[in-house]
């Protein structure tokens, strides 16, 4: 059954915004990706995680973190063209709500050549500390169309 989804990246802040020119191993061990329709990655990577999404609905990004003095802002989502990917919205760069606690939300084209298709992304983030300063971070997770 269609439904729209939530997609959250949680975040190990004080941690990740500690760290000096980390690497992406660095960033990726400080995130964790999760949506209310069951997303996976078969290898436990976030390169490999992939949220399922349908036609027509919204997709939403947020960010969570249990870090006191901390909060996690969605800066955008880009499209990544690669030979086995395909852009599922109508812009290659969706920009957030802007803020220390933005989000990202888009509507799935209404396409049904997108079925079963992959759409290779990252996920422009900021983690702010004490709503002032803030470090920026990008991930890479897929979508991928239900039938």
């Amino acid at each position: 059954m269609s439904k729209p989804v939530v997609i959250t990246i949680t975040v190990e802040a004080a941690k990740l915004y500690g760290m000096i020119n980390p690497k992406q191993v660095d960033i990726d061990s400080c995130c964790l990706l999760s949506d209310n329709n069951s997303g996976y990655s078969p290898d436990k990577t976030l390169e490999n995680f992939t949220s399922f999404v349908f036609l027509n609905e919204l997709v939403s990004w947020d960010g969570l973190t249990k870090d006191s003095g901390y909060t996690i802002s969605i800066d955008s989502i880009v499209y990544k063209p690669k030979p086995d990917s395909v852009n599922f919205f109508d812009s290659t760069t969706i920009k957030g709500s802007g803020g220390s606690s933005g989000i990202v939300k888009a509507k799935v084209k209404d396409d049904k050549s997108l079925i079963g298709k992959t759409y290779i992304y990252s996920i422009n983030f900021s983690v702010y500390k004490s709503n002032n300063d803030f470090k920026s971070f990008s991930i890479d997770p897929k979508l991928q169309i239900n039938p």
